[in-house]
């Protein structure tokens, strides 16, 4: 007995060291920190992810309140929501143990670690349900830890705990059945919920589906009950996680209303997405790569010892007919949601996956590997049903067959990679055949597990060496040097203001960098911040908004008190041009009408002294328009007006002359004329000169053809850096006066046979109008005396009635204000902004964020624990009272 628990312990302890050491091995091999100076950062994790782990550090540190929200979310945001999705991982807390300069590093054991996790939980599920204990299960788990969809999705860190919790909630499926206690259930159930909500709700259709399938084949394992009864009290305690869940879920529903669900746009189309047949190729090695990333088939690499168990399963005549039916029924569900859009939808919450398709594939490979596994263990226990064998392996070289003919078409596919993923398949058909002949033989065990080892190892190998990584001081070398300059002005500042850059690593550098910011990359962006970007002219899409293109007006009114540009050194023809560390997002001329702070060979750090405070007082009348124009500078305009009714017309048309052609066709005018070449080989463009009045600033608009790179703009030579892309039309600074007139040479190259300057129009704002607004408004400030992320107090006089406090506080409906200690309800203007109206006098003024439904999930979280801790004491107390009733007849 104690060498069997030895054993059990020894095949644990593989099971968690295999996928460590090959994962390990591989890092080490590539030099990802700590093993080097590269790192596992690529795609969203080097670009979005390692920005919110940041902020995860800073907030639970130094900033608890940030937990709830956070002002260097764009211009500010809900963070509830944020973290529900992004960071709830507890293997998180890792991070909090090092400074960030190891960030890198601890990102690389997080995701060894999880490797390692994923192996030991699913060896011990096996152990547990199927009660068998042999070396084998190595190689199962190993598959499992290692299966293509985790090795495509490392470093969508978000989503990969679920491979170590899934085998849990399966586990504690299998002990319902069985009529025994719920407990890892729920706990295991309840954790992934907070965990990752994502995750969840595939696991929870994936649960269903498996209930009810098995239910109607009457199929399910159950024991000492009946199927009915299993199924009732499964869905309890399913609810029930839920419930225990509710202290986040809840809100983040109210979250998720107001970000993820608003932009779903008529996706549902009945159709299939490819032809089915072509997710064979998935079961080759090396199938990830760059391009299947965005929209590619399903990730579903497993062993090739799974794919022959898993089809062999199905031909073992002592299976009973019902279960076979109920397994392959949920394997054509399977199947059927990886190709066919509505179920595709579905399981992504009804909203398609921008990248990363077909997220649940994790699913799919899970069942296989199961089923394979109960396939093995007949083996093991009958021998090889040789009929059902032979089946078996017609079946694989079908799929060999089809992956060589439909090979021009699998772009992933590579020679190399086809003749390995063959020889792996052969070998494993072999060794199947001696495993059903010699069945207890312990050399064999050992042989399949290190088969199956390998072949993992091969294709997280081949795999991830299709992809690019950052290196590790991409992001300490920029974080390091960000916080230096970020910090000189908290030093010196400690009020509450926002602040602009021209430089970004990546759109959440305000995470980075600690500091309010403007833009933001996430999932869970709020629509009406895009939305209000948009209106301003600023890049936007369904998940990012960059505030690049501010103009004087939105400096001012967005509080943008400070601004960092890069200093971008001058061009030696002597020396070979070294890789910046700051990439330049836009061309900025307006930072010359702020005050230079200070400046080394990297940043300049500028103030300016037109930024208006975070709240003012503005006439109530003016904010109830929302109506939007449909010009981002008309738009400007009209808040400007409405803010402070002194204000007309702030931006004006701006004249240009004498436009020369290059290869180009002569134009009538600039807005919305076509370029055309003449020749089609020669460098083609077109020069216009813009009059340039002193102490006034020039902007052109450019509409959406820009984001096809049909034209790039330079002026007075200097290439007008522009991100692209955007949904509107954006508003670039070209230009800014100094005491004296002068002029600006904008040139226009059209990179394409025929370019649309599509909205291409020219304004100019002279600085006194700005500066007329800004002294209005600073002239009756909410004077912020105390803040944090989620709770700004402070003091406001008001001279006469029918003013309202107008802030530029994104708007939600978690905010709550009180004037003088009474509650007032905040309202929304602009369709982003808050604002609440107020009388005449004087008063303090408190704005608190508490996320939407957050008590409500509290007050549900408790009365679950409550309704468990009441059945506990009940179901105690009549088994108390049982066995009262049982001792007088065991007496007798």
């Amino acid at each position: 007995m104690k060498s069997k628990k030895i054993t059990k312990v020894s095949i644990l302890v593989l099971c968690f060291l295999v996928p460590v050491l090959i994962s390990m091995s591989y890092f080490i091999f590539r030099h990802f920190a700590p093993f080097g100076n590269s790192s596992v950062m690529t795609v969203d994790l080097g670009q979005q992810y390692i920005d919110f782990f940041t902020n995860y550090h800073d907030t639970l540190l130094h900033s608890p309140s940030g937990f709830l929200f956070s002002f260097s979310k764009a211009l500010g945001g809900d963070m509830l929501g944020t973290w529900a999705y992004y960071l709830m991982s507890p293997l998180n807390l890792i991070m909090l143990l090092f400074p960030l300069s190891k960030l890198p590093s601890v990102l690389g054991v997080i995701t060894i670690l999880k490797y390692g996790l994923a192996g030991l939980s699913f060896g011990y599920f096996l152990m547990k349900v199927t009660k068998h204990v042999g070396w084998s299960i190595i190689g199962f788990a190993a598959s499992y830890s290692m299966m293509g969809w985790i090795v495509a999705n490392q470093f969508n860190m978000l989503w990969t705990d679920v491979l170590f919790v899934l085998p849990m909630i399966f586990l504690g499926l299998s002990k319902i059945l069985k009529n025994e206690s719920s407990a890892i259930y729920i706990v295991s159930l309840t954790a992934m919920l907070v965990i990752n909500y994502y995750m969840s709700w595939m696991i929870a259709i994936f649960l269903t589906a498996f209930m009810l399938i098995y239910w109607a084949a009457k199929a399910l394992p159950v024991k000492n009950q009946t199927q009915a009864k299993a199924v009732l009290k499964w869905l309890k305690v399913s609810i029930l996680s839920g419930i225990l869940a509710a202290w986040l879920l809840v809100p983040t529903f109210f979250s998720l209303l107001g970000s993820k669900t608003q932009y779903s746009k008529g996706q549902y189309k009945i159709k299939f997405e490819y032809n089915p047949l072509d997710m064979i190729g998935k079961f080759f090695n090396g199938s990830v790569n760059f391009n299947e990333l965005p929209a590619g088939t399903a990730n579903i690499f497993v062993a090739s010892v799974v794919i022959i168990l898993f089809v062999y399963y199905f031909f073992i005549p002592t299976i009973k007919r019902n279960v076979k039916f109920a397994n392959l029924g949920l394997t054509a569900f399977m199947i059927l949601s990886m190709c066919f859009q509505p179920l595709d939808l579905f399981w992504h919450g009804m909203q398609l996956p921008v990248w990363y398709t077909f997220r649940f594939s994790y699913l799919f490979s899970f069942w296989m590997i199961f089923t394979a596994f109960q396939a093995f263990l007949h083996i093991l226990d009958e021998g090889i049903n040789w009929k059902g064998y032979l089946v078996t392996a017609g079946v694989m070289v079908l799929g060999v067959l089809y992956v060589v003919w439909r090979g021009k078409h699998l772009e992933y596919m590579r020679h190399m990679d086809f003749v390995w993923g063959c020889i792996y398949l052969v070998v494993s058909l072999g060794l199947v055949i001696f495993i059903g002949l010699y069945r207890q033989n312990l050399v064999l065990g050992i042989t399949l597990a290190i088969l199956m080892s390998g072949e993992m190892a091969l294709n997280m190998v081949t795999s991830l060496n299709h992809l690019d990584y950052l290196k590790a001081t991409d992001y300490t070398a920029f974080e390091r040097v960000i916080r230096k300059h970020v910090g000189a002005i908290q030093k010196k500042d400690r009020g509450f203001y926002r602040l602009g850059t021209t430089f970004s690593r990546t759109k959440n550098d305000a995470f980075t960098g600690n500091f309010n910011g403007g833009s933001i990359f996430s999932s869970t962006l709020e629509s009406s911040t895009s939305q209000f970007f948009k209106n301003i002219g600023q890049p936007n899409g369904d998940s990012f908004v960059l505030y690049s293109n501010g103009t004087m007006f939105t400096d001012s009114l967005l509080n943008m008190k400070y601004y960092m540009s890069h200093q971008i050194p001058e061009a030696n023809p002597n020396k070979k041009p070294k890789k910046q560390l700051l990439t330049t997002m836009t061309r900025k001329p307006d930072y010359n009408n702020y005050t230079l702070l200070d400046q080394d060979q990297l940043i300049g750090t500028y103030q300016n002294p037109y930024a208006v405070p975070i709240g003012f007082l503005s006439p109530e009348s003016g904010m109830k328009h929302n109506e939007i124009a449909k010009s981002p500078i008309t738009y400007q305009n009209e808040i400007a007006h409405r803010l402070d009714p002194k204000i007309n017309n702030l931006f004006e048309p701006a004249k240009y002359t004498d436009i020369r052609y290059n290869n180009i066709q002569p134009i009538s005018q600039l807005n919305n004329a076509v370029l055309k070449k003449k020749n089609l080989l020669e460098m083609s463009y077109i020069i216009f000169t813009v009059p340039i009045e002193k102490n006034t600033s020039y902007y052109m608009t450019l509409g959406t053809e820009i984001n096809k790179g049909n034209i790039s703009i330079s002026v007075d030579g200097q290439a007008q850096t522009q991100f692209t892309p955007s949904e509107k039309t954006i508003i670039a600074n070209i230009a800014t006066g100094t005491t004296i007139n002068t002029t600006a040479n904008v040139q226009i190259f059209v990179n394409k046979n025929n370019a649309l300057l599509q909205d291409v129009k020219l304004y100019k704002v002279h600085n006194s109008k700005i500066a007329q607004f800004s002294k209005d408004l600073n002239s009756h400030p909410y004077k912020v005396t105390k803040w944090n992320d989620h709770q700004l107090t402070g003091t406001v006089d008001v001279k006469s009635n029918n003013q309202s406090l107008t802030t530029t506080i994104p708007f939600e409906k978690g905010w709550h204000a009180t004037v003088d200690g009474k509650s007032v309800k905040p309202k929304q203007w602009a369709k982003m902004f808050t604002y609440i109206p107020i009388s005449k006098g004087h008063h303090k003024v408190v704005f608190t964020y508490w996320p939407q439904g957050l008590f409500a999930g509290i007050w549900i979280t408790v009365f679950g624990f409550a309704f468990i801790g009441t059945e506990y004491f009940l179901k105690r107390r009549r088994n108390a009272k049982a066995l009262t009733k049982q001792t007088p007849s065991d007496s007798k």
